[in-house]
């Protein structure tokens, strides 16, 4: 059975929450495999996430998810292995954020 990966997602904008959306993964998916639609899902305009420059950030050096700006997509960027992410730990989760400028805003996952 397939072990499951949740990614968490926040959007805020000075200091409240405008949305929230988590998306739950197989693991060890192959990288360019569809995520989630973000645009869509948490209301974003494609051009604003051009314009803001929008960017992932992880925190930390694994990154495992990108952003694809043209369509607002996450897609897998690195393979995820949950066993190296969390251990034993249930549920696993990965959290990272989008930054977009001019305004800035963060959208947490």
């Amino acid at each position: 059975m397939a072990r499951q990966v949740l990614l968490f997602v926040y959007l805020l904008s000075l200091n409240s929450v405008r949305g929230q959306v988590s998306y739950s993964i197989p693991e060890e998916m192959p990288k360019g495999s569809l995520v989630g639609n973000i645009a869509q899902d948490l209301g974003l305009d494609l051009k604003r996430l051009k314009s803001g420059k929008a960017r992932i950030y992880t925190g930390d050096s694994a990154e495992y998810i990108e952003l694809n700006k043209e369509r607002g997509l996450l897609l897998i960027k690195e393979r995820i292995d949950r066993e190296a992410l969390c251990g034993q730990t249930m549920p696993c989760a990965l959290h990272f954020q989008i930054i977009l400028e001019n305004p800035m805003e963060f959208i947490y996952f």
